[in-house]
């Protein structure tokens, strides 16, 4: 095949919006990197990865009844605080039951008024619809799993990694902060002395963490029933990773355990 010299003549005057400038020319274009533009309300956690800004999708993993979901509700309280408005999509608690976790003072966030599952489409809608009406900056989808057709034939890694690419995908070109919880395998690291879960007990697809800006690992303390750690396995953007944080349940939501000698935790 010949070299096509009036392509090449074309492409020498091409000014298009993705022609290739240099490196010095995309910086100026671009500006300096977004800054915290929330923070998690949980100290610790905002000392080590600076908050979450737009464009980042954020997973939720531990075993079942470890706090994945009391977490994100920690998340929502703190971040409507801030009047940094959310979406949320709870398919693992009935919403009925999910609207009483908060206490009596419900903070103000947002919800459909009936869920589809299986529909990425319908998810969008929702998250522009709400994005529109109501300035909400941040979604939460309670899990994945009611995000992919779990009778498909087809291969469920790729599935759910098709579903994850599309979730990014919503978050960096609405600037908006996605936080999705996703089911552990059945635990590898039950029998261990000591156990710790980690990214890779995350179940059926590794594209769940690849896809993921932030992946936190979530399990309860020995001995301390309303104790948890809370680990930071991945942080793309300041590359942050396996650092631990002691929480303890007050009242209906999280707080870092104060308490906790930190230095054994993380030397």
């Amino acid at each position: 095949m010949g070299i096509d010299l009036e392509k090449l003549k074309k492409l020498k005057s091409y000014d298009g919006e993705d022609k290739v400038i240099s490196a010095k020319e995309l910086k100026v274009m671009l500006g300096n990197p977004p800054s915290r533009e929330v923070s998690s309300g949980l100290w610790e956690l905002d000392s080590m990865i600076d908050g979450f800004v737009g464009g980042e999708l954020t997973t939720i993993s531990g075993a079942t009844g470890n706090g994945k979901t009391l977490f994100a509700e920690t998340l929502t309280k703190n971040f409507e605080e801030q009047k940094h408005h959310c979406v949320w999509f709870t398919y693992e608690v009935r919403p009925v039951h999910f609207l009483t976790h908060f206490g009596l003072e419900l903070p103000s966030f947002y919800m459909p008024a009936k869920l589809k599952t299986n529909s990425m489409d319908w998810i969008e809608e929702r998250i522009l619809e709400a994005k529109v009406k109501y300035d909400v900056k941040v979604f939460f989808l309670d899990h994945l799993h009611f995000l992919v057709d779990m009778a498909s034939r087809n291969n469920m890694s790729l599935e759910i990694g098709a579903v994850m690419r599309r979730l990014k995908n919503i978050c960096v070109d609405n600037n908006l902060k996605g936080f999705l919880i996703a089911h552990m395998q059945k635990s590898r690291y039950i029998d261990k002395k000591d156990p710790e879960p980690g990214i890779e007990d995350i179940r059926d697809s590794s594209f769940i963490a690849q896809e993921s800006d932030n992946v936190f690992i979530i399990w309860r303390r020995k001995n301390k029933d309303n104790g948890a750690y809370l680990k930071v396995d991945k942080n793309r953007r300041l590359g942050v990773m396996g650092r631990k944080i002691p929480l303890i349940k007050v009242n209906n939501f999280l707080e870092v355990d104060i308490g906790q000698d930190k230095k054994s935790l993380n030397p």
